[in-house]
């Protein structure tokens, strides 16, 4: 890509948030990287953002950015979400710790895991958790990818905490959504991140969850920018920030094709402003208002 071109020893270190079905327009934007022929040295994933970049971490290049947007085609109009009243009350009678299933991830994730060891990805991933018990980040780097995935995406309330090793984990978002800590800590002096925070813009929230899902966001854009000024110090960080307006729901896949789309726009008419006729990079944030319409409410 445009390093090695011009002579640097290696890309950037690539940086993935969280941040639901929005998962696919971050997808559309790796979609145009890997065309272009980047290759990160080292991927950190966190939440919706490991399940990508388990993926290209295992199928990295543009076959493998290819083959990421042809599995997120397939979930078009899927609900992994999926509220059913009566089991909730049942669980929450029950006293259980998660009110849904997390079925679908897993299924998913069986799905499209050939050799679950993450000795075997191709370039080397680092997954972003939160252990229950200490209130800390985790990062996961050996052992089982499916499992590392699967509590990096465990929701805290919604879905059951991940058990590894006799330890439970939830959502790497509660901790670190967009995990720069971790590349810096890595050694990397380049890192390209693509955050997914300013997708679930709700300026007037009509109800309970869109408080709950407003007040999140404003806690995890606040941690962006406090890792921005605080690691931009120590490394090159160009941000990748779409910015939507009443998109679609957290777990709502009905807009996959549209989010795709334009996340592949999006990252054509940013990408080379990120780039110096030297091919450096250039650290800042990049973002752009995108229009992407709701969909249907989640079906009980």
């Amino acid at each position: 890509m445009w390093f090695r071109r011009n002579g640097h020893h290696e890309e950037p270190a690539l940086v993935l948030s969280g941040g639901g079905a929005m998962g696919a327009l971050q997808t559309g934007i790796l979609r145009v990287l890997t065309r272009r022929g980047f290759r990160p040295p080292r991927i950190v994933g966190t939440s919706v953002g490991a399940l990508n970049a388990a993926f290209l971490a295992f199928h990295p290049g543009e076959t493998g950015g290819e083959m990421l947007a042809d599995v997120w085609r397939s979930l078009q109009d899927e609900h992994y979400i999926r509220a059913n009243p009566v089991r909730i009350a049942l669980r929450i009678a029950a006293r259980k710790r998660y009110l849904i299933k997390n079925d679908f991830l897993q299924n998913l994730i069986a799905e499209h895991t050939v050799i679950d060891d993450f000795s075997a990805t191709e370039v080397p991933l680092y997954i972003s958790a939160t252990n229950l018990a200490t209130g800390r980040k985790h990062v996961f780097s050996e052992g089982s990818v499916s499992q590392a995935v699967l509590a990096s995406t465990a929701i805290p309330g919604l879905f059951s905490p991940v058990e590894i090793d006799g330890v439970c984990y939830v959502d790497g978002g509660v901790t670190a959504n967009l995990d720069l800590a971790t590349a810096v800590d890595l050694g990397a002096k380049q890192i390209l991140a693509i955050d997914l925070s300013h997708c679930f813009e709700l300026p007037e929230p009509s109800n309970v969850m869109d408080v709950v899902t407003r007040t999140v966001d404003i806690v995890l854009r606040e941690r962006v920018e406090h890792d921005m000024d605080r690691l931009g110090r120590e490394a090159r960080i160009a941000l990748f920030q779409p910015r939507i307006e009443r998109g679609p729901g957290v777990g709502d896949l009905s807009q996959v094709s549209r989010l795709l789309e334009q996340g592949e726009a999006f990252a054509e008419r940013i990408v080379d402003e990120c780039f110096d006729a030297k091919g450096r990079l250039q650290p800042g944030t990049f973002g752009e208002d995108l229009s992407i319409p709701a969909g249907d409410t989640l079906p009980a």
